[in-house]
């Protein structure tokens, strides 16, 4: 298979509601050796307000992010959604790519009209080199090492993890820079340790996940909680009963007999604490596992193979405790209300009706004066949302008077909420005290100047909103 390793850098850290302002990639054959290269960038779309530390991390300056020689948002990700259709199939990699840059990219798709599920549909994978490392510098410490930190504590951080397997980072948080150095750490892997990179690219694919978690008596699950990567044995003990890719695994080492006479409620309770005992598994969201006969003498701890085996068949054997535990970890989870923002109207909705996915080719596919006709022709509200955005950003000129004005309005009040409780994305009040604070902090003139320019900014563009 080919792979695409790929970054993004954003605006922040508010999925749906900050954005992608630069994307690269590398298309590689299956030995890892580059076919195709792409980078891409974007000028700052004009509902979101960066977060001073992401631009200050990046060095991004608010002047070449305003620059309207730049692309428009929806022409790059039209770019990069090209580009990597061409690509396809392929596996997708990237660092902590699961968490942060996929989510990115597929809201990038979501908010362009586009089909959001590119990187693990039609024939293509998806994979975290994050994971992929902290399983290797477990299991084969002499091919990949952690960075340590002053306080003896092993960092995963891309540009750490990097220069300590001597790999040359000059510039982190530059989209292309990352992806050489996520390549550079799955090459060490691949030759190093043949038969964890094998494994990875075979958890890459939901069947096999599935397979192996129902085979298994018990198996190693690597998870990260609170910043820290967490080694667990578990034992699967069933699955969520509408999500079928949500799978229940039970921590071993917890104590049986305890768990068999806590009362339901207590036991519901309990699942909501961290660390909770019971974990899940994502077995299309290429989860880091291996097989307990891989586990180091460390993971293991007081316990041999034979026990663990024989307390997880224990578990197996018990259907009423299983019944007990399952139903515990639904009740357990986490229930969102649905959300009125259009951003946060990715997942949990009905599939897409054919008749609106044929009207968004034709919206790709047409002149900007066409497109303005579409909007409402959609079933889906969220996609008349999203079309008259996509309009309102690029031509607003070809909506009438009465939508852009209305737009204009909400954009307004969303950029000047003052209130943290009524919105969940980051407005020009709360940019400007991030601003200011950020500069009590910097060192560098160079630094002090691109900070203060971006307060200027924020400032004059909130006193445009409250004067007109």
């Amino acid at each position: 298979m080919a792979f695409v390793f790929y970054d993004v850098e954003t605006t922040g850290l508010r999925r749906g509601f900050d954005h992608i302002l630069e994307f690269a990639a590398v298309h590689t054959d299956s030995d890892l050796q580059v076919l195709d290269r792409f980078e891409t960038r974007c000028r700052l779309l004009p509902h979101i307000i960066p977060a001073p530390k992401a631009l200050h991390i990046t060095g991004a300056s608010i002047a070449d992010l305003i620059d309207g020689s730049r692309l428009s948002h929806y022409e790059m990700i039209t770019q990069l959604r090209a580009r990597l259709s061409v690509w396809c199939p392929a596996m997708f990699l990237g660092f902590n790519s699961l968490h942060f840059d996929e989510e990115f990219l597929r809201q990038a798709f979501y908010q362009c009209l586009y089909y959001p599920y590119l990187t693990n549909t039609n024939g293509s994978a998806r994979g975290d080199v994050l994971s992929l490392c902290r399983i290797t510098a477990s299991q084969k410490p002499n091919v990949l090492v952690p960075h340590v930190d002053a306080e003896g504590r092993n960092v995963f951080r891309l540009a750490d993890l990097a220069r300590a397997n001597g790999i040359a980072m000059p510039t982190a948080h530059v989209a292309m820079a990352d992806v050489e150095a996520t390549l550079a750490l799955c090459r060490i892997v691949q030759q190093g340790a043949p038969e964890v990179w094998s494994r990875f690219l075979r958890f890459s694919q939901r069947a096999a996940v599935e397979a192996f978690i129902n085979d298994e008596d018990a198996f190693v699950l690597f998870e990260t909680l609170g910043n820290q990567p967490e080694v667990r044995i578990v034992t699967r003990i069933g699955e969520h009963n509408e999500i079928r890719t949500r799978h229940y695994c039970l921590d071993l080492r917890i104590d049986l007999n305890e768990l068999r006479v806590m009362d339901f409620n207590d036991l519901v309770a309990l699942l909501k604490q961290h660390p909770r005992p019971i974990a899940v598994v994502r077995t299309n969201a290429a989860p880091a596992i291996c097989p307990l006969y891989d586990a180091t003498t460390e993971q293991l701890g007081e316990m041999t193979e034979a026990d663990i085996s024989r307390i997880a068949r224990e578990v197996r054997d018990d259907r009423n405790l299983i019944a007990k535990l399952r139903n515990a970890a639904q009740d357990a989870e986490r229930v969102y209300a649905p959300s009125s923002h259009v951003e946060e109207q990715l997942y949990g909705y009905p599939a897409t009706s054919p008749e609106d996915t044929n009207l968004m080719a034709e919206f790709h596919a047409s002149t900007w004066e066409t497109r303005s006709q579409l909007p409402g022709h959609f079933t889906d509200q969220r996609y008349q949302r999203l079309a008259r955005r996509l309009i309102y950003f690029e031509r607003p000129d070809l909506l009438s008077s009465k939508t852009r004005d209305a737009l204009d309005v909400e954009i307004g009040r969303r950029l000047s909420e003052e209130s943290l409780e009524l919105r969940p994305w980051l407005s020009l009040p709360t940019a400007i005290q991030e601003a200011d604070s950020l500069l009590a902090e910097v060192g560098s003139a160079e630094e002090r100047t691109r900070v203060q320019n971006y307060a200027n900014y924020l400032r004059s563009r909130l006193t445009d909103l409250t004067t007109t």
